[in-house]
């Protein structure tokens, strides 16, 4: 996990933290440092926000910067952005090799003129970047999700504007070859595929999110049991949270976490239609990051992330497939 020491509500630490678990989240300890920063909302300044480990050596530090690991997180190497790019959007590991979106135009500078979103594959033991084409142009933006399982990879670019609907690509070999998917979302200018999370080799769901208003947004989850080809309607939950991302456990349970002027959490467990809200909190909107299922049981999510403007930094933990969650002691 990717953290930092408190430096204020107005100051960017100077280095970030890792810290790991061996044994399940009961104990953490500190693993090692980065000399990167983690940017807060508003201040500014390149850095990393994300981290994600492919197995227990090797990792990388990312968004918008790029920083790699071979040693398990002990000691960070700063890596140059795949393509003379600016700034890493999203970065997936799998067993297979590391898979990258970037970007033309630097952190905070807006779509800077530019024209297209590029996307990367590398090996886990390489640190050369290979380019992955696409059916039809990545069009700029300033975010896009890309997915992995094995060597199953999704790339998901919402809209900026009117008539262009969502981009959504998927490759079975690994990123050398990609399709045009369907997106399943309803209204191209209103209701847009933002994140695709998939849970084996085939299976994939796919969270559409869009029409905002005060404090709320209309949230829908489809899934597929062949790479998108397909999908099945998931039901809409409930309206409060704008921002969300998505986690599902093995078994298919799904998970939002979403946030606006507070901070939501709502589950399906049932493989229906039907949402349950387990967390409204009025925090004013302290934000969450990669909730995660470990387990058909067990799922984590970070609670007011350092990037976030109330900077808590609480990790939270349920064991019954999110129908209750703790605060973790670190």
């Amino acid at each position: 996990m990717l953290g930092a020491r408190s430096c204020g509500l107005r100051a960017n630490c100077a280095t970030s933290q890792v810290i790991g678990t061996t044994n399940g989240g009961a104990n953490w300890h500190l693993v090692g440092t980065i000399k990167a920063t983690i940017p807060k909302l508003g201040l500014g300044k390149n850095g990393i926000t994300e981290i994600r480990m492919a197995n227990r050596y090797l990792g990388w530090a990312f968004a918008p910067g790029l920083f790699r690991t071979a040693d398990g997180g002990r000691t960070w190497k700063a890596m140059p952005i795949p393509g003379h790019g600016k700034q890493v959007l999203d970065l997936a590991v799998t067993s297979a090799g590391a898979y990258a979106i970037v970007s033309p135009c630097a952190y905070l500078t807006g779509l800077c003129g530019k024209t297209q979103l590029t996307a990367w594959r590398t090996s886990l033991a390489g640190t050369t970047w290979i380019s992955m084409h696409m059916p039809v142009t990545l069009r700029i933006n300033i975010a896009a999700d890309i997915s992995a399982h094995g060597k199953t990879v999704y790339v998901v670019t919402p809209p900026i504007e009117a008539p262009h609907a969502s981009q959504f690509f998927a490759s079975t070999d690994g990123g050398r070859h990609f399709a045009a998917r369907r997106v399943p979302c309803s209204a191209m200018t209103e209701h847009s595929l933002i994140q695709a999370v998939p849970y084996s080799s085939t299976k994939v769901a796919l969270l559409c999110d869009g029409n905002p208003g005060f404090s709320k947004a209309v949230k829908t989850v489809y899934t597929s049991a062949d790479t998108g080809r397909h999908d099945t309607y998931h039901g809409t939950m409930g309206l409060y949270g704008i921002q969300s991302q998505l986690a599902v456990s093995p078994s298919g349970n799904l998970l939002v976490a979403s946030w606006s002027d507070g901070s939501f959490i709502y589950i399906n467990d049932n493989h229906g239609t039907r949402w349950h809200r387990i967390i409204a909190s009025g925090d004013g909107g302290a934000g969450w990051n990669d909730p995660t299922y470990v387990s058909n049981r067990v799922a984590w999510v970070v609670g007011a992330p350092a990037s976030m403007f109330a900077d808590y930094g609480k990790l939270l933990v349920s064991r019954d497939a999110g129908r209750h969650w703790v605060f973790a002691k670190l």
